[in-house]
Order: structure tokens, then sequence, then C-alpha cells
């Protein structure tokens, strides 16, 4: 992340996957050298900064799905288990002279079950977490270069005789007498249960994969610059940048390949796949250097200009809105900090571009060559409408030799990716996820103690395009 002292940048997170399991031993909190604490971490269980203090009271839950239940006669059923995807270490004590926040950690959590990705109020599914410490605290060292790793516990859970869920990482509310394991509640307790049935049965270690995202170690760098970024809207430059961000025929596997550039324009017959401004920003953006960064995962620019409104994009450095449709109101969707009363203001914001990171891995049961990038998705979607007017209109002998069965290949590539799934009812998507923070970065203590050492922050989950 960026200095406290230096004026906002966008940086850029990309999914690094772990080589060997040990390795996540060096990523985000798992290690008592702050030095080495840049970036993050995505899918598997959270590194909490504060590893006494987490939250009581069960695991987090979808608010989303709750309502839903109460709306449908079933008050007692819970919401769906939220799923960790991701944290970022990014301090602030310098930025709002709070020595409090010189450690400071956000965590994103969501919910995975599919009519939560479509709902208007999807924000509801989503749970931001903020933790932070001063430099001067009982689980890290203030200095570094006098600490052995191997000796050093206390950013450990168990040294405060705190016991996690070995499925998600949260605060564990029972051992189970049989897997002589802890879990946070009866379903985690289940799905571990069915993990180790098929573990015995194929002799091997339990898989939890199907029940948690991939874990990987979360990187950040600069966003490139692009002189071409300046004349994005000029109608000369149109097709060229368009072409080389929307579905381009580039690097990439076959998925991004089966529907070409040329039989979208054509079909469309505006040099594009969609008309949609935002959209159209939405690619240019992510296909900057020639599409070498298109595989983002993350967008950080921490409270990027004062007067900055949630859709002003002017400067480059705000959320970048997927689409045009169920954008946050700047003046009433996103609330003050309930804590201090500060405004909350964007920081960062999770890129489609994860959901194919976070898939689970099914192991040996994976059908080879069946995932599906959110590029492919977003070109089967533009392909559909294309089909399905053709179809209407009595047409389909006029699309492009071999675009009819280019797209029935990638419907089915796109239901094959949806069987394998962990569970049928979690399909796991969204837009794009834009986290609004405390711009005091208050610390204190809660009112609501089942947080905790830890504070809500406020997310906005755009609808994925349809």
């Amino acid at each position: 992340m960026p200095s406290n002292d230096e004026p906002p940048s966008t940086q850029l997170g990309f999914c690094e996957p772990l080589e060997n399991a040990s390795d996540i031993e060096g990523v985000a909190h798992n290690s008592p050298d702050w030095r080495d604490w840049d970036g993050g971490k995505i899918g598997g269980s959270p590194s909490w900064l504060n590893p006494k203090d987490i939250p009581l009271n069960g695991p987090l839950r979808c608010a989303l799905c709750k309502h839903r239940n109460e709306e449908a006669g079933n008050g007692d059923k819970e919401g769906t288990l939220l799923r960790f995807l991701t944290q970022i270490y990014s301090p602030a004590d310098s930025a709002v002279e709070n020595e409090d926040a010189f450690h400071r950690s956000l965590y994103v959590f969501c919910c995975p079950h599919p009519l939560c990705s479509s709902s208007e109020n999807a924000h509801e599914s989503v749970v931001v977490l903020r933790g932070q410490l001063p430099k001067e605290n009982m689980f890290y060292p203030n200095d570094c270069n006098t600490i052995e790793d191997e000796a050093w516990k206390k950013h450990h859970s168990d040294t405060w005789d705190i016991n996690l869920c070995i499925m998600c990482g949260q605060r564990a509310s029972g051992k189970c007498p049989i897997a002589e394991k802890w879990f946070c509640c009866k379903d985690h307790q289940r799905d571990y249960h069915k993990a180790l049935k098929k573990a015995k049965e194929t002799n091997q270690q339990p898989d939890l994969n199907p029940y948690i995202y991939k874990e990987s170690e979360l990187v950040v760098e600069e966003e490139p610059m692009e002189e071409s970024d300046e004349n994005a809207n000029d109608e000369n430059d149109f097709d060229e940048i368009n072409k080389a961000s929307i579905f381009a025929n580039g690097e990439g596997d076959e998925s991004d390949e089966l529907l070409e550039q040329s039989d979208l324009n054509e079909m469309t017959g505006t040099g594009a796949g969609t008309t949609d401004p935002a959209t159209l920003d939405f690619y240019i953006r992510t296909g900057r250097a020639n599409g070498s960064v298109k595989s983002q995962c993350l967008r950080y620019c921490r409270w990027p200009n004062e007067d900055l409104n949630v859709d002003d994009l002017e400067n480059g450095n705000g959320p970048l809105w997927i689409s045009s449709e169920n954008q946050p109101n700047a003046a009433g969707d996103i609330p003050p900090c309930e804590y201090c009363g500060a405004d909350r203001k964007f920081e960062f914001q999770v890129m489609p571009q994860m959901v194919t990171f976070l898939q689970s891995c099914m192991g040996n049961e994976e059908i080879e060559g069946s995932s599906l990038t959110e590029e492919g998705k977003n070109a089967l979607i533009v392909a559909t409408d294309i089909v399905d007017k053709a179809r209407e209109e009595g047409n389909e002998t006029d699309l492009p030799e071999g675009f009819k069965e280019k797209h029935e290949a990638l419907v089915d590539k796109f239901k094959a990716s949806l069987l394998q799934d962990g569970k049928k009812d979690e399909a796991l998507d969204f837009g794009t996820i834009a986290v609004f923070s405390c711009t005091a970065s208050c610390g204190g203590k809660n009112k609501d103690e089942s947080l905790g050492g830890y504070k809500k922050e406020f997310a906005w989950r755009q609808k994925p395009l349809e």
C-alpha cells in the first residue's frame, strides 16, 4: 500500500497461488514480522490482526438470506453462512493522526447464495470488518529485528485460549468428540464430517475446498498509466480501445476465444458488445497495458479526494462500476460511521475477476477445461442476447458461420462450471464489491461487543451483468 504521506494512487491486487501449503505461514498476519505485511490474502480463513478479540456469537451470516427466510415464514432459519473472500493490510495512523491505526486490516465476507447476487439489496449480503492496533500492542513486537519467528507465538489465537473453527477460521463454539476438531456451528461440523467420510473412502486427508475458497496470496502493484485513456471517449479511438479490452483475442485459454470480437461486432452493428458507458469504462480501464492487468482482482485507492462522490470517475481513482445500473447514491446509500459519525468514503473494491480465483477446487472430480472466466461469462451474456434476438426475428441463418455453435459450446461450459460448485445452492457472483470506510479510522471499544475488537464498515455489492 502507498505510504500515508503520498498522494492517492490506484494499486491493483493480483492473486498469487501458493506453491506449497506451508507458504501460507508467511502470508498476512500469520507471520509476526509486520514489515512483510504489504498486500493480504484471498480465500481460506481470515488471518486475524487481533487474534484474541475476534467476533463472538457464532459465525457471520447473511442478513439478506435471513430476511428472505422470515418473509417465507421460516423465521427460525438462520441466514446463509458468509464466506471469507479477502483481506488487505492498510495502515492509516499518519493519514488520520490516530496512533491506534498503526496496524490496520480490512476483511471482506460475502454470501454465496445466487439470490443474493441479483438482489436490489445485495449490499446486505456482505460484511466488512476493520481491525486495527497501535504499534505497541500485546500481539506483535515493536522492533521486528529482535524477534525469532519460531519462538514468537503471541499472534496466534490459541496462545490466548481462543479456539478457531477448522472450516472457516472464525471463533469456535464447541469441539466435536468424534472428529476432535473445533467448530463454529453445526453446519460446519456437518460439512467437515462429509469431507471426512469422503476422505476415508479415498484414503486421503479431508478436502475442505468445497466449503471454503481456494487460498492464495494477494500481491499489489501500482496501476499502469496509459496515454490513450485521455482519449477513451473519442469516437475515432472507440473501436480500437474496445477491441483491446472487451472479449479480445489476446492471450488466454480457449474459453476466451470461443466468441471472437469480429462476431460480436458484426451482430451488434456498433463495433462493441455493449453500449453501456460504465461497462465500457470498466473494460477500458482494466484493459490497460495491452491487457496485462486484466486479471486484477482488487483495486485500492483510499479516500482519493475529500469532495469525491461515489460516481465521480473524473480523476480515475474512484470506484469502477461494471454497469450504470445498481450504483449507490452518495447522498443516501453510503451511511456515515455508526461508531464516530465520520463520513465513509471509498477505499477499495473487489473485482469480478476474483470470482475465478475463489471457486472451490474440486480435485479429481473437476471436469478438465470446464472452468469459465469472468470474461467468458460476459461474452456469453452478449452472445445469448444476439442468438435470442435472431431466433425471435427468424434470422438465425444470418448469424456468422459457426457463431451459434460457439455460443452453444460456451453455454455447455458454463453449465459444467455450475455443476462443479461444492453446494448446489451456492454460486458466488457479483459485478463488484466497493468498500467504503470510516475516514477517521476510529478506534475505541465497540457498543456492540459481539464484534470483539473489530468494527463494521460498509460495502456496496453491485449486481453482475445480466
